[in-house]
């Protein structure tokens, strides 16, 4: 989902209106939550930005997040208070914060208006909120430009690594295709067969996080299909989600943050018996290489 899409959601939450319950704390504008750190730092104050992550549950299955973005987004805190303007619950809440505090905000569905097919089974929103950091006008626009230098830098060291990538694939390939890769091949269950070219030392990906790829695939012939290395950002999704195909869900599962393989995906686990106009022909297996960038 769109960041844009929070702050949208956010202009619905800020219609809420909550009884306080005992062991909850409310905001300055009545939004109930509890603070899970309660941390003794400064605040945010008035014309400061604000750099958060925040995370919407139906009870304990995560709906939206912020950090399938990567950056985590930012607001300012308005300089003046607008009588005629009720705040999200983000705003008002993270007025209440200190750097690295985590918070989870209570929404009470019946006091919406409007309806969510993703909580119709539910009577209640949580809505978390991590500060990751406060900063001035200064300090932020300086942030800001040290952040797109640092992107643009990733996106071309991402870009200059695509032919090298592209080689690498089409030589696995080969050796895969004359038999030289037995030793080294593993095999699932399922069919899918892969090989590690180095190993990672971080978390292992599971089904329910969230995971940062770059990635090259290709049909058997070594015709590339896409390539993040060519756009220049890594891939971020939910993990076991069916956002991608049978074999990409299960090839990630297998690799730890820092991992480098390549897998052999079996058209079954692939885009099956039809295919995926233009590039991917029926019954077409598939060979990926996947570097796991984060998990989280």
């Amino acid at each position: 989902m769109r960041i844009a899409f929070f702050f949208a959601f956010l202009c619905i939450l800020a219609l809420v209106s909550c009884e306080q319950e005992k062991g909850r704390l409310v905001t300055k504008h009545g939004y109930e939550y509890v603070n899970h750190t309660n941390l003794d730092g400064a605040k945010p104050q008035p014309g400061e930005y604000v750099y958060f992550q925040v995370q919407i549950r139906n009870g304990d299955s995560i709906t939206h997040s912020t950090r399938l973005q990567g950056a985590a987004p930012f607001l300012q805190i308005p300089s003046v208070d607008n009588p005629q303007r009720r705040p999200s619950p983000l705003e008002d809440v993270l007025r209440e914060m200190s750097v690295g505090d985590s918070v989870t905000v209570f929404i009470r569905l019946d006091s919406l208006r409007g309806k969510f097919n993703e909580f119709n089974d539910a009577e209640i929103i949580y809505y978390d909120v991590v500060l990751n950091d406060i900063k001035t006008v200064d300090s932020f626009q300086e942030n800001a430009k040290r952040e797109r230098e640092e992107q643009k830098q990733e996106a071309e060291a991402a870009r200059a690594r695509f032919s090298t990538v592209a080689d690498e694939v089409k030589e696995t390939l080969r050796a895969y295709k004359a038999g030289e890769l037995q030793e080294q091949l593993h095999e699932t269950d399922s069919g899918l067969k892969y090989i590690i070219h180095e190993q990672g030392s971080g978390k292992q990906v599971e089904p329910g996080r969230n995971v940062s790829v770059h990635y090259f695939g290709a049909l058997m012939n070594g015709k590339m299909y896409d390539s993040s290395f060519k756009q220049g950002d890594p891939l971020r999704f939910p993990v076991g989600e069916g956002r991608r195909i049978k074999g990409w869900d299960e090839a990630v599962t297998l690799l730890r943050e820092g991992e480098k393989a390549t897998f052999f995906i079996p058209w079954p686990l692939a885009y099956g018996e039809k295919g995926s106009s233009p590039d991917i022909p029926s019954k077409a297996d598939l060979v990926l290489y996947l570097e796991v960038v984060e998990v989280y």
